[in-house]
């Protein structure tokens, strides 16, 4: 319906709204009450908490000139256009203050201590690189990082509790490839999206397996234990940590590759396994905790599973050198990740200080040493590429080697 002249109650109704909108926004935002804010204003809140002074007023500035001519065409007395309007006002809202504040949220970034889950118990590889890096991540960001146990459901536990955190950078996973690259595509029954509810920052740290044999197996090197499993087929048993482990699905890359049958054995103590390898209950073993075994001349390793020799152990070459087997590798690695959402200013912050970190070489000593791995510390994105690879590197070993887990 037509109209001959504004309405100056219509007027101040929507200044009134626009008001108690930025009001009830900023003051969830500063009392941490989150939850009582609907999705999509929980997305843009860390932006309305600094810009709760100045971007109402940019609104109005913005949209005064479209409300008047909404005003002289239409009847205010339509609520259906009327609500359509301020619908549009506050994504319009929204928008400004994600694009206007988000550079000053990153500068205050962070104001209160930072939770860092991780993915496994203390004393597991997660908890290790986790506390590792938290004190000196502490001492640059200025704020404590305080490490969180999760463990359980092969990482699961902790994936899920991160997923559905606030994606304001004080909650993070120590994430492991486990978690992100291989629990998608063994489990069918899985309560978190790892490739859309999950942030990359960097992967902090990787450590390959050690492909060790019994001294009485007759291969001095990984083309003499391929000869041997091709000639004897079903004769070699490797040991594994467990059904549906990183180092099973190693193993059975391994037979993919080289076109042998080594029979899996799956055991749920990692100690038993190493007694059974030295004792020559299995032949073989894909696994990280070889080395004290390998100095005592009681087990003999032959190669580590990754694409490059160690740091730490150049002496011990990898399969891809010594074997025709150009795509063989095998790692666990340790991955930063926020919450998807996270804001990108606060991804970079997030990364620059990881950076500053791993190249202290205290910390790469501490990795090298209690890992047994390297420090990695690529990019964001390069880290979201290197998942995306391992997702269909180890979805294609499940698929082949048909690979089942109880759930």
């Amino acid at each position: 319906m037509l109209k001959n002249q504004t309405s100056p109650t219509s007027n101040k109704l929507f200044v009134s709204w626009l008001d108690e909108l930025q009001h009830e926004v900023s003051a969830n935002v500063m009392l941490g009450r989150l939850d009582r804010l609907p999705k999509f204003e929980r997305t843009f809140s860390v932006s309305v908490a600094f810009g709760r002074r100045w971007v109402p007023r940019l609104c109005w500035l913005v949209w005064r000139p479209v409300y008047r001519t909404y005003n002289t065409i239409f009847d205010t007395s339509s609520i259906w256009l009327e609500n359509s309007f301020k619908a549009i006002a506050l994504y319009g809202i929204a928008a400004l203050m994600m694009l206007g504040t988000a550079g000053a949220f990153a500068q205050e970034y962070p104001t209160k201590p930072i939770h860092l889950v991780s993915a496994h118990a203390a004393g597991g590889g997660a908890d290790t690189v986790a506390r590792v890096i938290s004190e000196p991540l502490a001492k640059l960001l200025g704020q404590p990082v305080i490490v969180d146990n999760r463990p359980g459901a092969s990482t699961m536990l902790a994936a899920e509790y991160v997923a559905k955190a606030q994606p304001d950078g004080y909650t993070l996973l120590m994430a492991t490839v486990t978690t992100l690259a291989i629990n998608p595509v063994l489990y069918k029954h899985i309560r978190y999206d790892a490739a859309k509810d999950f942030t990359p920052i960097t992967n902090v740290a990787s450590t390959p397996f050690y492909v060790g044999v019994n001294p009485a197996v007759p291969a001095k090197n990984i083309n003499e234990l391929i000869e041997l499993a091709r000639n004897k087929p079903g004769t070699l048993n490797y040991g594994s940590s467990g059904n549906g482990t990183s180092s099973h699905l190693a193993g059975e890359l391994f037979n993919l590759q080289a076109g042998v049958e080594m029979k899996h054995i799956p055991y749920k103590a990692t100690a038993m396994r190493a007694v059974d390898l030295v004792s020559g209950v299995i032949q073989v073993a894909f696994a990280n905790d070889l080395l004290p075994f390998a100095e005592g001349g009681k087990v003999r390793i032959l190669a580590v599973t990754s694409s490059a020799r160690l740091s730490a152990y150049p002496d011990i070459p990898t399969v891809v050198e010594v074997a025709n087997l150009p795509n063989y590798e095998a790692s666990v690695w340790y991955g930063l990740v926020a919450p998807a959402g996270t804001p990108s200013p606060i991804v970079k912050k997030l990364y620059e200080a990881m950076k500053a970190v791993l190249a202290d070489p205290n910390v790469k000593r501490s990795i090298i040493t209690r890992l047994g791995g390297d420090v990695v510390g690529n990019s964001p994105e390069e880290f979201a590429v290197q998942i995306k690879a391992d997702t269909a590197k180890w979805a294609d070993v499940v698929k082949h080697s048909k690979i089942t887990v109880d759930e």
